[in-house]
Formats: C-alpha cells, sequence, structure tokens
C-alpha cells in the first residue's frame, strides 16, 4: 500500500538511534489457502530472504499432524507496529489470500530464552 511504501522511505536503518522492538505476526490459513500456498511457497520464500526486514524467527504452524501446514508464526526486529504491518502485507501469502486476514495477530513480543 502507499502507506507502507511511505513508510520504507522514511524509515532509514542507518539512522536508527533507539533499540528495535520484536512483533510476533502470526496468521491462519483460510480452509482453502493450503493449494494456493503451495503452488506459491518459492514466491513466499523470495520475499522473506529479501526482505529489509530482520526476521527474527519464521516457519508455519502445523496440523497435529506435524507436517501440514495451517498458517504462520514470524518474528521481526522493526521500529514499529506500522513497519510489522507493512512487512506482513508484502508477503505473497498475504497478496494471495493464503492467510484468514481476519485471525492475522501482530503483537509485541518479548523474548525470554533463546
Amino acid at each position: 500500500t502507499l502507506a507502507c511504501y511511505s513508510h520504507r522511505l522514511n524509515t532509514n536503518v542507518s539512522q536508527r538511534v533507539h533499540g528495535l522492538m520484536l512483533y510476533a505476526i502470526h496468521c491462519l490459513d483460510r480452509d482453502e489457502g493450503l493449494p494456493i500456498r503451495l503452488a506459491n511457497y518459492d514466491a513466499h520464500r523470495e520475499y522473506l530472504d529479501t526482505t529489509a526486514t530482520k526476521i527474527v524467527l519464521a516457519g508455519p504452524v502445523t496440523a497435529d499432524d506435524g507436517t501440514t501446514p495451517t498458517g504462520s508464526l514470524i518474528i521481526v526486529d522493526v521500529e514499529d507496529r506500522s513497519e510489522a504491518e507493512c512487512f506482513n502485507q508484502g508477503d505473497p501469502f498475504f497478496k494471495l489470500n493464503v492467510w484468514d486476514k481476519s485471525s492475522i495477530r501482530i503483537q509485541p513480543f518479548l523474548k525470554r530464552r533463546g
């Protein structure tokens, strides 16, 4: 979106003086999201591999079988919630409606272990 583009232009990593903040992005797939997820996995990975956003941790959440992806959990180190939202909205899974947008939660995260 234009707001995200503007935010990226106004956020210069080399000018950041104070510490960044961790945000957890938790997204659950729509019921019919799995085929779209699988067909666009490479685009999603490319986005994660090339973004300027610092990703601390990322991976799928799964069904009880431990293998079938049912959503995503991403921890990012960013300036503020707006930057985390912009990062999320740039993901092909967001753009292609893999995730149920009403399920998306973006919250500050306090790392205690690991």
